[in-house]
């Protein structure tokens, strides 16, 4: 198998684990805050994320939106690697 088409394989093998979970996920009986909850855990914001639990603020409990932001950030982080990777790569040969 070349280098690319393990690449390609790997990017849909990533993308298929990201919708999976984030349909998974979306449906689970119970959040980490209810179960914090049950052991009378209080929530204590250290900063103002982003997206705060992950979702896109206006679209909360959308699936196909959480499914969309995991696409993303999984390209962004395999974006990220990969140059990492070329540079070390690229610093070995020199």
């Amino acid at each position: 198998m070349s280098s690319k088409s393990l690449m390609a394989a790997c990017v849909v093998l990533s993308l298929l684990f990201v919708t999976i979970g984030a349909v998974w996920l979306s449906y689970s009986a119970e959040t980490l805050d209810e179960v914090a909850g049950k052991f009378g855990v209080v929530e204590s914001r250290l900063w103002n994320a982003p997206f705060p639990d992950y979702e896109i603020p206006n679209l909360r409990g959308n699936v196909l939106a959480n499914i969309i932001v995991g696409f993303v950030f999984a390209m962004v982080i395999l974006g990220v690697t990969f140059t990492v990777g070329k540079l070390l790569v690229h610093s070995r040969r020199m």
